[in-house]
């Protein structure tokens, strides 16, 4: 337990808060003549530098939170008698102790109060920064922390904290506990985003009233005045850096100096307990949020919990897009990864497939044959058209990450041996023939792949409620070659990542060995039809 002094002076009281060794701390004779001001009781509270829990600037050391006086705070000390019997500060040296303007936050505060106190024992207050209450408290909803790891916004938003001075051969020592609930945040994504990828805010929501006004006295929060639960109080946000577009920097691993955020809120039970992250690429300009429900939780006033958790945003390597049928493991950056255009739009003048002589070079087979290498598994042609005609698609704009950059936007499409059931089908139906009664793995009608384009845009929006008999199909975009779309210096291009996604089927088109069937998949559009060879597509997941 740390102790903390008062010295009774002539005419004033000192309470000292500051630094210490772990011994008492006692003021001399020249510190009692010299550190007053006429007329008024100084309380100089003192504690430990190292491990200050009982001050109102929050930094986390990795295990608890280490709190720092700032400029506004002010305690309140409740004599017990007359029609006002909370009395405020009236002065302290905050400010003046500060080392610095860009630190603003000290581990050593004195306190003036107007008058003369002589009693055994003095409850103390702390109703948080600024507040011109010592009988309230108000927990804001929206919350604002500017640095990583510095919570000076913590005494403004809801912070409070109670003490007992108690006269002890002419001292007073007491220990300020802190009476609100803390949270600590230090998100990380161990697949590795981009420095362009920052968490903005971080929002908690629950069923109970987590933030309003209560009533506070000299036991801290009284909870029976809880306010009724209502939209605006039944969450806390806590924007990072000024919010959207700035934030925190997100980590491969837990790293409190990169990004912790410290919230406050009441204490007290939660259910449905929700924490939500919301993140932005500045490269990309997407802007999205990944939550987790973690039911009921139990809040301790003084206590803090600590939230680590790797983010939960889908990862996809780079390595999934092949021309068609290339040769297994030969996608088409194998070998030049360094080289591979990350973002769309972005181009590369070598290191692309360039002849067949490259084992990353597409299939050349001549239509009827079907892929023998990395599209042999792939739907055929058929296949496909079940799956845009059949596939009850669903539009999922929930975030995932390629390449270290964010994207959103995933297609929901049921599993084939779902469209068959459904449709009375056997999965050999389904690669016999296309819905339209044609089979496309062998029909060279002329211009038979101009019947085969087909886009379906009845598409419902969300994750299916039985997810598990669909397949996810995300916006992966695709690689375009440029060999066979302009001059022979034409670099290639990351094409339509974020807004489309293109799969290879098994099945080659008619008419010269220069393309095959394909699918894609955007917001609001299912369509089969066909592609060059070399353009690099990914290949199908089930």
């Amino acid at each position: 337990m740390r102790k903390q002094h008062l010295c009774i002076l002539s005419a004033m009281a000192l309470l000292s808060l500051g630094s210490c060794s772990n011994d008492n701390t006692t003021l001399d004779s020249n510190e009692q003549s010299n550190g007053t001001t006429s007329g008024m009781m100084e309380f100089e509270l003192v504690d430990s530098a190292s491990s200050g829990q009982t001050r109102t600037v929050g930094v986390y050391n990795g295990h608890s939170i280490n709190f720092y006086w700032s400029n506004g705070d002010r305690l309140w000390l409740n004599t017990g008698s007359g029609a006002s019997p909370l009395v405020q500060s009236s002065k302290d040296d905050i400010n003046s102790s500060m080392p610095s303007f860009d630190d603003a936050k000290v581990a050593n505060a004195r306190f003036y109060f107007a008058g003369l106190y002589t009693a055994d024992s003095y409850p103390l207050r702390y109703t948080g920064n600024g507040n011109t209450r010592g009988d309230r408290v108000t927990i804001k909803s929206v919350q604002n922390q500017k640095y990583p790891n510095r919570g000076t916004h913590l005494g403004a938003d809801g912070d409070c904290g109670t003490a007992t001075a108690v006269r002890d051969g002419g001292k007073y020592k007491f220990t300020l506990s802190h009476k609100a609930a803390y949270m600590t945040f230090t998100p990380y994504y161990s697949h590795v985003f981009a420095e362009d990828v920052k968490v903005t805010k971080i929002k908690v929501t629950a069923d109970e009233a987590l933030t309003g006004e209560y009533a506070f006295d000299d036991n801290g929060i009284d909870l029976r005045t809880r306010p009724a639960a209502n939209a605006s109080n039944r969450s806390v946000t806590l924007e990072l850096n000024g919010g959207h577009p700035n934030g925190f920097a997100i980590p491969t691993r837990t790293n409190h100096r990169k990004n912790a955020a410290i919230m406050v809120f009441a204490p007290g039970t939660y259910h449905n307990f929700t924490i939500e992250y919301f993140l932005y690429d500045s490269k990309t300009l997407v802007y999205g949020s990944v939550k987790q429900n973690y039911g009921t939780m139990t809040f301790t006033p003084g206590k803090n919990r600590r939230v680590s958790v790797d983010l939960a945003v889908p990862h996809y390597n780079q390595n999934i897009y092949y021309m068609w049928d290339a040769a297994a493991n030969k996608y088409a950056w194998s070998g030049f990864e360094k080289y591979q255009p990350i973002l769309r739009g972005e181009r590369s003048y070598r290191h692309y497939p360039q002849t067949k002589s490259d084992s990353r070079w597409y299939n050349e087979a001549n239509f009827p044959t079907s892929a023998s290498r990395s599209a042999k598994n792939n739907p055929n042609a058929n296949e496909l058209r079940w799956y845009a005609e059949k596939g009850d698609p669903h539009w999922d704009p929930s975030l995932w990450c390629i390449m270290t950059h964010l994207y959103d936007g995933s297609m929901w499409l049921k599993k084939r041996n779902v469209i068959a059931r459904e449709n009375g089908k056997s999965l050999a139906d389904l690669k016999r023939n296309a819905p339209d009664g044609t089979d496309y793995t062998t029909n060279a009608s002329f211009k038979i792949y101009s019947k085969y384009v087909y886009s379906n845009r009845n598409i419902k929006l969300g994750k299916p409620v039985n997810s598990n008999d669909y397949i996810l199909l995300p916006t992966y975009g695709y690689y375009l070659s440029g060999l066979f779309t302009g001059p022979s210096n034409r670099p290639s291009e990351f094409m339509h990542v974020g807004q489309r996604g293109y799969f290879w089927s098994s099945t080659p088109r008619p008419d010269r060995n220069l393309c095959a069937y394909n699918l894609y998949v955007a917001r609001g559009e299912v369509h089969t039809g066909y592609g060059d060879r070399e353009n690099a597509h990914c290949s199908w997941p089930e």
